[in-house]
């Protein structure tokens, strides 16, 4: 009879326990989009969310209060922003219901007898559709964020004592503390690069004379959260407005995939390198394997997983390397083992 000894257990056990897992969020993929993107949403905030606790007097529910705030004021801003741009978005939705018949018409044509491009458009109305499908699940991010605002505290307690079972609990506290860290540092890059599309969107928009060039840019900016699906739905709204409005809308089209390949190549990797402190070769791997193996989930999962896992080795190498236990050390310097 085939017996395994406790060492080869123990890796087997751990190999399906990941299996499972991978099984799991891929079925979930969906659900776990939205809660990666509260935790992203969660992360922006909490620097925010601490600044006005520090300012209101102490009290027994301080923290819900402060996120009260947060939200409340954030969604004055945007309602105030709205409320700016509503006239343009009515005005452009128009013209836009309007032209539907000749741009049917027009796109046909083009079409017409170009399989390649009509492969493409078929494939971003497959992507706009899902992404339309799934709006509603996107409006739950906001409101999942509050719960890991509010519980923030309690999570980051049980993730050391989650850790602190296999080590010891100050060990523990320092790396649930790096894990924090490099996720706050995700987000923050994120946040960087949205900020450099809207920017490039705007100036782009606006010297090639496009309609509503700022409320398009932050639009595009937002959705740039939202891996893939995000630039395309942003990128045809775009394009279609320049269309409408008779822009530049082919140089707008090159312009966008010119710096699509810029910042999926040269801007994120660096970008997110610098933040989580990894190489942007493994920036970029980490993006193309997980984009290729879970889709929009396996972009957004990547870099994170990553970085977690580095963090994790990186603390048990340095404890094995402490351990009284460990069957080499390093010598220490100026010392020789002593002579017989």
């Amino acid at each position: 009879m085939l017996t395994l000894d406790d060492r080869t257990g123990n890796v087997l056990t751990t190999v399906a326990v990941f299996a499972a897992a991978a099984v799991a969020a891929f079925a979930a993929r969906t659900t776990l989009v939205i809660f990666v993107l509260a935790l992203l949403l969660a992360y922006l905030l909490e620097p925010i969310v601490a600044g006005v606790e520090r300012l209101l007097p102490r009290g027994t529910h301080i923290r819900a209060v402060s996120i009260a705030v947060v939200y409340v004021v954030g969604a004055l801003l945007v309602t105030a922003a709205g409320y700016g741009v509503a006239p343009r978005i009515v005005d452009e939705s128009r013209r836009l219901n309007a032209a539907l018949p000749d741009l049917a018409a027009r796109v046909s044509t083009t079409v017409a007898g170009q399989s390649d491009l009509a492969g493409m458009l078929i494939r971003i109305s497959r992507v706009a559709a899902t992404l339309a499908e799934h709006i509603g699940s996107l409006l739950m991010v906001p409101v999942v964020a509050i719960l890991f605002l509010d519980n923030r505290t309690e999570f980051l307690g049980r993730a050391i004592d989650l850790f602190a079972r296999r080590s010891d609990r100050t060990g523990a506290k320092h790396m649930v503390q790096q894990i924090d860290n490099a996720l706050g540092e995700y987000a923050r890059a994120q946040l960087t690069l949205s900020g450099l599309s809207g920017v490039f969107y705007w100036i782009s928009m606006t010297l090639l004379g496009f309609p509503s060039p700022l409320p398009l840019a932050i639009a595009g900016s937002a959705l740039e959260f939202v891996p893939v699906a995000g630039w395309i739905v942003s990128a045809t709204t775009i394009l279609v407005s320049g269309w409408l409005a008779h822009a530049h809308w082919i140089l707008m089209a090159a312009a966008i995939l010119g710096w699509r390949v810029v910042q999926n190549f040269v801007i994120s990797p660096r970008v997110m390198g610098d933040r989580l402190q990894m190489e942007p070769a493994l920036v970029l791997f980490a993006l193309m394997v997980g984009g290729q193996i879970g889709g929009v989930a396996g972009v957004i999962l990547s870099v994170p997983a990553v970085a977690i896992f580095r963090i994790v080795r990186n603390e048990g190498g340095a404890r094995d390397a402490a351990s009284p236990v460990a069957l080499v050390k390093p010598s220490r310097a100026g010392t020789h083992p002593a002579q017989s």
